[in-house]
């Protein structure tokens, strides 16, 4: 069975309102496309598109589950993308800029004298890392997937992606609570070593992060 144009449009407007994600979306619409092609000619393109769903799915109500199973496959994946991509950066080759990046900021920072304007030099940097940069990846895959300047189903990975971009702005709202002082004075008690692990780890996440969000568009259009 050959279905026409305006039964592709019946096909996509039903899996549109049933189903909530983009990348579920394609899957089942792509492979109710090819096993339509399979369907005997002396049936309506609606009985068609029925036996495949209870065939292949069980019921319509399904369709809910295979989402559900195919979403949770997706972030365990992402997660992993991301854990991969972190420690990545503690393993060859990596591992030399990795180790070049913190002997550099040790140097930089062991050159320095903790004052007042320093601290809050210093402290203006390790915001931005914790909150601006997180923020503007966030925002570059937003505009690049269509939610700012145009209307797109949203896909399975939104909020994982929006978890992990919020993750340091919630730790530095933790921190700040926890020792009860503005954020920065903590830099007058602390050292040049941990001063260097926080600022080694920031940029690090900040990497993972960003290499996350290319590969999500990498992988879009290799699909395309």
């Amino acid at each position: 069975m050959k279905p026409t144009e305006q039964q592709l449009k019946v096909l996509q407007g039903y899996l549109h309102k049933t189903l909530n994600y983009r990348e579920t979306y394609e899957e089942i619409y792509d492979h109710i496309l090819s096993a339509i092609e399979h369907q005997p000619e002396n049936i309506s393109f609606e009985d068609a598109v029925n036996n495949i769903i209870n065939g292949d799915f069980g019921s319509a109500k399904n369709l809910l589950k295979a989402e559900r199973t195919s979403k949770n496959a997706l972030v365990k994946d992402c997660l992993r993308k991301f854990a991969d991509y972190f420690v990545g950066c503690f393993k060859a080759p990596s591992l030399l800029y990795t180790a070049g990046f913190a002997l550099a900021a040790y140097y930089l920072l062991s050159q320095m004298r903790f004052g007042a304007f320093i601290t809050e030099c210093i402290f203006a940097v390790m915001f931005a890392l914790i909150i601006f940069v997180p923020g503007v990846i966030y925002l570059m895959r937003l505009y690049n997937m269509g939610y700012i300047l145009g209307t797109i189903k949203k896909s399975a990975k939104d909020r994982l992606f929006e978890t992990l971009a919020g993750m340091p702005l919630r730790i530095f709202v933790i921190l700040t609570i926890w020792v009860y002082t503005p954020f920065y004075k903590v830099w007058q008690n602390t050292n040049h070593y941990s001063a260097t692990v926080l600022l080694l780890f920031g940029v690090i996440y900040n990497v993972a992060l960003y290499k996350l969000y290319r590969s999500e568009f990498k992988n879009a259009a290799i699909a395309k």
